[in-house]
Parts: C-alpha cells; sequence; structure tokens
C-alpha cells in the first residue's frame, strides 16, 4: 500500500508524499556531497548563458542548482535576474525593476521583508528537484554605501 501512494503521488503531484515538501522528504538531501565555496565570479557564470554549465542561484548565501528550472530561471525567462547571483535583497522586496534590488545587502529592509527572504530560503531547503551545492563568499557591503531605495514597482506577492 505504502509503494502504490508513493507511485501514485509521484503521477500525480511530481513529489513521492502528496506534495508535502521538507528536508526529510527530499531524497537528494541525503546523497553525501562535498560543500563547495564559490566566488562571486564563478557563481556569475552559472547564470544560463552556457547551457553546457548548471543553472546556479544564491540566497542568503547558500547556492543552489536550479538548472531542473530552466522555465524559470533560464534565459528570457521571467526570474532570469535571480541566476548566476545571491539576490536575496529582490527575493525579499519583490522589486524585480530595479538592479540595485538585485544584491545580498539585506540593509534596511522590513522585518516582513527579512520574513520573505527566510521563506524563499526555506523554499530552496525544501524543494525536491532543487540541491544546495554549498556558499558563496559574498563581498563585505560598506556601511558607508548608501542603501537602495524602496522600490515603488514591487509586484505583489502571490497569496
Amino acid at each position: 500500500m505504502l509503494g502504490l501512494s508513493v507511485c501514485m503521488s509521484y503521477l500525480i503531484t511530481e513529489t513521492a508524499f502528496w506534495g508535502h515538501s521538507s528536508k526529510w522528504t527530499n531524497w537528494r538531501n541525503y546523497i553525501p556531497r562535498q560543500k563547495r565555496v564559490f566566488t562571486q565570479h564563478e557563481l556569475a557564470m552559472h547564470d544560463g548563458s552556457s547551457p553546457d554549465m548548471p543553472l546556479l542561484l544564491a540566497i542568503e548565501g547558500d547556492v543552489y542548482d536550479v538548472s531542473s528550472g530552466w522555465g524559470f530561471y533560464g534565459p528570457g525567462s521571467s526570474y532570469h535576474l535571480f541566476a548566476g547571483r545571491d539576490a536575496s535583497r529582490a527575493f525579499g522586496t519583490n522589486c524585480l525593476s530595479r538592479s540595485d534590488h538585485l544584491t545580498h545587502d539585506t540593509r534596511g529592509l522590513s522585518e516582513k521583508e527579512l520574513a520573505g527572504i527566510k521563506g524563499w530560503h526555506r523554499y530552496f531547503d525544501n524543494h525536491q528537484q532543487y540541491v544546495k551545492l554549498g556558499i558563496v563568499q559574498l563581498s563585505p557591503i560598506d556601511p558607508a554605501a548608501p542603501i537602495p531605495p524602496p522600490c515603488e514597482d514591487a509586484k505583489p506577492r502571490p497569496k
């Protein structure tokens, strides 16, 4: 019965446990891997411009292989601007129209925006197909640098 349930679930929801995902049900979490440390330059080379290389993105310094989501993160797609970088701020603000939000600088964000980043981070951690490969060495943020202004074109979050 358990085997039949798992098979039916996979056919219907493409997950083994009827769409319930967590770090415990993602079988990829049980494959031992050497975690890699990427430089920002190395991460940028995985932005989808070369179809022979995996498509990577980072959030809060953690790097994920999102190659199976090429339709979302590949060149020409809606969320391509996340590929090859850590754009944690944009995950929190949902500001996809301004390049100054495509950064790991989260200074000045509200509690709600920071919670949004944490939610996206959990999403990537628990995704059935995306795999955490390691971390990216992020350049330090100069405390004297101006904080990116709020985005007025931020798209409302889907509910």
